[in-house]
């Protein structure tokens, strides 16, 4: 009973204090062990407020100038230092800072504060940017929110910038070298982006949004994560040393040195080497002997590695959106045929299923001008986004695909699937992307499949039509959840209604499986969302009926484990609703 288990963990004290070390107890995001110095990402800064002189208002706005001059000499140095590693380009990150720094507007806007106002360059400075960040973030758009952490850095480096001397402010560009584990309020997208570019070694929040896209990026980069921590932010401060064990959903901060001793063994213990020689997939059995089919969830090229080193039968949901999100562009058709090779060789022979970029909702980039909207998550994404606005993006990708597909087990698999209209105008579009091909005269894979994701109630009813046009399903929990409670997955005041044992979902996910036994595809059928990677709930999924999963790679073992010990012969779930 997993959201309710949290609940609890959250209603009670969270605190356990002893004379230096403080524990906080919350909820495993991602598994494994990170030590390090904590980074807070929800940056703050002390900026001066002082009332200046009418007489003092040309040398002020004189010293606000030289500071902007200041961090543009210095731009090239301050991403390179600050955001080295990062997996956007440290070019993209410059081409955005320079564009805030060459924006005319904003600097006039903060010396006119300064002159009518009678701040000091750094308060009016602060007042302005604090404005456009409550703007940026009222819009409840990913992308724009994500841009506010930009509008705040900048800030802080004039900020820095206005402090006595220049030495003062390369000081602070300086890096100190040490591992860190960042913290956060919130759980966005921007934050994981955020503590993957520090080469953060762990990641913890007070947000108990465990569902979120930004937890299946935590995951899928492997990042030790813990969430659901009350109390995290007045608790630690930057360089505190602290310990995230997020195979218990337990964080410490300053641990006494025994303490950290103790971590290091058991995180050297709990380690897999990184290079293992190549070794076939395990097969997973129930106690009394039904075969459980297990593959992986992945969000770039790089996680095909952990997919091999778990020992999985296959990639059954390749995210390819994520890398867009990394790079903030779409790749060209030759780009994304590298990147797909490079996959299906690595896989070694094993399935792998390719989902079209999932664009939308709070995945999103600079270029989508057709994603906004009161609500997104209901408006233009996934395929919609493909059908409605971008059918070229669509036709791009699913040739790079087909091409790279040649002489490789490989699915296709479509998101935001409402009606069966929707798979035959798809599956038009790429009958045409086929005939292209031949004219072409290239050589591409005839034998791939298709498929839907079942994440919207309207299909998950429709189910044995959709199953009727596609070869295989895929059920999305975390949307198809979120979408019949109606209640935002990344929404901690409404996280009470995202329970998975709700007896009516629970109906729902029963009526897929056995309307597609009906039709003798149950074998077809998988379930992708982030449910089938919690050992807990794996017991339940079994006795509806499903036996293919797709998981986080890092939970494989922990889900074997349940499937192990799970006896179907005992008992089977045949939910109804009162």
């Amino acid at each position: 009973m997993i959201m309710k288990m949290d609940e609890k963990r959250l209603s009670e004290p969270t605190r356990l204090e002893t004379e230096t070390e403080i524990k906080l107890k919350g909820a495993t995001i991602c598994p494994g062990i990170g030590i390090g110095q904590v980074r807070i990402l929800d940056r703050e800064f002390i900026v001066p407020r002082n009332e200046i002189l009418e007489s003092q208002v040309q040398s002020e706005q004189q010293r606000y100038s030289e500071a902007v001059k200041t961090v543009s000499d210095h731009l090239h140095e301050h991403i390179e230092e600050t955001h080295t590693g990062s997996s956007l380009s440290s070019s993209l990150i410059l081409k955005t800072h320079e564009a805030m720094l060459t924006d005319e507007q904003f600097h006039k806007a903060v010396i006119s504060r300064i002159s009518t106002e009678y701040k000091n360059a750094a308060w009016a400075l602060e007042v302005e940017g604090e404005q456009i960040v409550a703007g940026l973030e009222a819009s409840r758009s990913p992308y724009l929110m994500s841009r506010a952490e930009d509008i705040r850095d900048l800030v802080a480096s004039i900020v820095d910038a206005l402090s006595p001397t220049p030495k003062t402010y390369k000081k602070a560009l300086r890096q100190d070298g040490e591992l860190k584990v960042c913290i956060s309020d919130n759980l966005f997208p921007s934050s994981v982006m955020e503590a993957r570019r520090f080469h953060s070694v762990a990641f913890a929040t007070e947000s108990a949004a465990l569902s979120s896209h930004a937890a299946i990026l935590l995951k899928g980069f492997g990042i030790p994560a813990v969430g659901g921590l009350r109390g995290l932010r007045e608790s630690a401060a930057n360089g505190d040393q602290i310990i995230v064990d997020a195979v218990n959903g337990v964080v410490i901060i300053r641990p006494e040195p025994e303490t950290v001793q103790r971590y290091i063994t058991l995180k050297q213990e709990l380690e897999v080497p990184e290079k293992l020689p190549p070794s076939p997939p395990i097969s997973s059995r129930t106690k009394d002997g039904f075969d459980i089919h297990l593959m992986a969830n992945i969000n770039n090229p790089d996680q095909i590695q952990l997919v091999l080193r778990n020992r999985l039968e296959g990639v059954g949901l390749f995210r390819t959106e994520f890398f867009v999100l990394e790079t903030e562009s779409f790749p060209t058709e030759q780009e994304q045929f590298d990147i797909y090779h490079q996959v299906f060789t690595a896989a070694g022979g094993r399935r792998v299923v390719v989902r079209t970029f999932d664009i939308g909702g709070d995945k999103q980039i600079p270029d989508l001008h057709y994603c906004t909207g009161q609500n997104p998550a209901l408006g233009v994404r996934g395929v919609r986004r493909h059908l409605l606005r971008r059918p070229d993006e669509l036709q791009t990708q699913l040739r790079a695909i087909l091409l790279a597909a040649v002489g490789f087990p490989v699915g296709i698999l479509f998101p935001m699937i409402t009606t069966v209209d929707d798979i035959r105008e798809i599956k038009r579009l790429l009958e045409s992307v086929k005939e292209e091909l031949r004219a072409e005269d290239r050589p591409f894979s005839e034998e791939i499949q298709i498929g839907a994701m079942i994440e919207i109630p309207a299909a998950a009813i429709s189910v044995g039509d959709i199953l009727a046009e596609v070869d295989f399903v895929n059920v999305g929990t975390n949307d198809l959840l979120q979408y019949f409670v109606a209640a935002d997955r990344d929404n901690d005041v409404v996280l009470r209604y995202e329970n998975f044992e709700n007896k009516a979902f629970l109906w729902l996910l029963g009526f897929i499986i056995e309307r597609a036994a009906e039709l003798g595809k149950e074998e077809n059928v998988t379930i992708c969302g982030e449910v089938a990677s919690h050992p807990e709930l794996v017991p339940l999924l079994l006795r509806l009926g499903f036996r293919s999963l797709s998981i986080t790679p890092t939970s494989a073992q922990p889900v074997r484990n349940a499937i192990e010990n799970t006896d179907l012969c005992v008992s089977s779930i045949k939910p109804t609703v009162n």
